[in-house]
């Protein structure tokens, strides 16, 4: 009976998320028409409440093109499997509070994290596209750089509780939260994410004026929804574990969904102000300043960890 529980619990969840990337794709047409003083989707029906469905019916119904030196079976499986990895990223949520314990949680995310490397490069190299191809090579080099930076933070974060589980997060803050000791560790960590997940300003694998549409150029129809709703359920997801790494808000969810719709406006606010800067600036950034300087911190929490553990 608990097992079925669970089950109905997490299916309930990710009809919740699909629903959810429908209302950030009008959330961010909504601000991005205010901050550029233009009108957003308000036509259909009720405001464009209903935008999402029209938009997800004209993606449903368009034409598929396939090129003609495709891989066609790795080009039809790899976007369903990025989908597919984007909903296991929800495994970890803490839905069932401390009834439910993943206790590698953040390995599992770990993981995850890493396959969506492989899957952005089927979905590219399948395609035959230089344009695809060349945007696959930013992209994949953009989220393995990013991605170490951020498990170094995380790691820092986990030699505070000593747990890989995500409900820890809450026990550790019952009374006083991470982010008022860490608010540097939150704010590079938010960074890392926005920069591994690819929104704007830091497209540079989709950048329009070079690259076309980058790696996903030849996609359409279905493939391009299972695409467009894996990053956008991604970035979700990281909103989801910031906030709740840095204040432990598992118990309390409408705190903790509101956080999330912070970050996603967040993630909006910053594509609608900020310019995209050069490549090689990005990748600078995190080469030579903000992973040294996590390095360190991580080699002195590991020593303090031998410390206390031989003492």
């Amino acid at each position: 009976m608990f097992k079925l529980i669970i089950s109905i619990n997490f299916v309930i969840l990710f009809l919740m998320v699909f629903m959810s990337v429908a209302f950030f794709t009008l959330l961010e047409r909504k601000v991005l028409g205010y901050i550029q003083l233009r009108k957003g989707p308000n036509k259909f029906l009720l405001k464009g409440i209903f935008q999402p469905m029209g938009d997800g019916l004209k993606l449903f119904f368009k034409e598929v093109n396939y090129p003609s030196n495709m891989n066609f079976s790795i080009f039809l499986v790899s976007p369903m499997l990025g989908l597919l990895i984007s909903i296991f990223f929800w495994l970890i949520y803490p839905y069932f509070g401390l009834n439910f314990i993943v206790t590698f949680g953040l390995i599992f995310m770990f993981c995850c994290s890493s396959l969506m490397v492989y899957i952005f490069l089927m979905i590219s190299w399948s395609s035959n596209s230089n344009y695809s191809v060349l945007g696959m090579i930013r992209f994949i080099s953009q989220m393995i750089s990013y991605e170490v930076s951020m498990m170094i933070i995380i790691l820092n974060l986990m030699f505070m509780i000593n747990s890989f589980n995500m409900n820890d997060f809450y026990l550790y803050q019952m009374n006083i939260k991470f982010f008022f000791f860490f608010f540097f560790l939150f704010m590079k960590l938010k960074k890392n994410f926005w920069a591994k997940k690819n929104p704007p300003p830091f497209d540079f694998s989709e950048e329009k004026t070079k690259l076309v549409s980058g790696f996903n150029i030849e996609f359409s129809s279905m493939s391009f929804i299972f695409i467009f709703m894996s990053e956008y359920m991604s970035i979700m997801f990281m909103g989801m574990l910031l906030f709740e790494m840095f204040f432990g808000l598992m118990m309390n969810k409408f705190y903790l969904n509101f956080f999330i719709l912070i970050f996603m406006f967040l993630v909006i606010w910053l594509r609608g102000f900020l310019p995209r800067f050069r490549y090689d600036k990005l990748m600078y950034l995190i080469w030579k300043m903000i992973l040294p300087l996590f390095m360190i911190m991580f080699m002195f929490n590991f020593s303090m960890k031998l410390f206390n553990l031989y003492h």
